[in-house]
């Protein structure tokens, strides 16, 4: 992890002084760049990214998630578990480049996104001895506000790889999730206990929600559901590929 820290900052480092010692024509045309990101296909959507380079350093970008259903296998309670989800997103973004060339080197872009996510497994549990499945739905929104750091450059003027390394965000979040027991027997006063301590011992690891998460367990509808609405950091990061037109 070091060295690959250190190989990182070395490039952009030098990314910048290169940016700095080439600078751009005399003539200045506005450009667009359409992107792609290929890991948003594990949240459940296509991730369309296109940035209009309006000014000399200056861009607006622009981007949208599609909602694609997807499943993926992620570990819950040391199990793998297998969640299918899909996602919507919407950001808009001014990146400013601090070299000299245009949509090329280090960047800073403050940012505005809007995310919705859908999923949905099927859990199993212990219950006061007896084993019984949940199905588990996932409902989360956000609205938030971040800033990030980057560096883009291009092959040949045209090929463009956008890493975007470190993005802190603040959002206004909603968060709901519900398990109901699919299974014909009724809950005993027991088994209802027993879901109620389960979710007390667990909520409290949780950081920032931990103590605001509200909890409900419903013995007649064999269901436990949590909600929360409030602030949660994030933080984003990743690659992008496309074409400069």
């Amino acid at each position: 992890m070091k060295k690959f820290l250190l190989a990182l900052t070395s490039f952009i480092v030098l990314n910048s002084f290169h940016a700095q010692a080439q600078g751009d024509s005399a003539t200045f045309a506005p450009s667009f760049a359409v992107k792609w990101n290929p890991e948003s296909l594990v949240f459940g959507k296509i991730s369309l990214l296109g940035e209009y380079n309006l000014k000399h350093k200056k861009s607006i970008t622009f981007g949208i998630g599609i909602p694609a259903s997807h499943s993926t296998t992620i570990e819950l309670d040391d199990k793998d578990r297998r969640i299918e989800m899909k996602t919507f997103s919407v950001m808009g973004g001014y990146r400013m480049y601090l070299g000299k060339k245009t949509m090329t080197g280090v960047y800073f872009e403050p940012y505005l996104k809007y995310v919705k996510n859908d999923a949905k497994a099927v859990i199993d549990a212990d219950l006061n001895g007896r084993t019984v499945n949940f199905v588990t739905t996932s409902k989360y929104s956000g609205t938030g506000v971040g800033a990030q750091l980057g560096v883009q450059f291009m092959i040949a003027r045209r090929v463009v790889f956008d890493l975007f390394f470190l993005g802190p965000e603040a959002n206004t979040a909603s968060h709901k999730v519900v398990m109901h027991d699919t299974s014909s027997q009724p809950w005993t006063q027991a088994e209802a206990d027993d879901a109620q301590n389960a979710i007390d011992d667990n909520i409290g690891d949780l950081p920032i929600v931990g103590d605001k998460l509200k909890v409900v367990v419903d013995r007649n509808s064999k269901t436990v559901s949590s909600d929360y609405s409030g602030f949660l950091p994030g933080v984003r990061f990743g690659l992008s590929v496309g074409i400069r037109f």
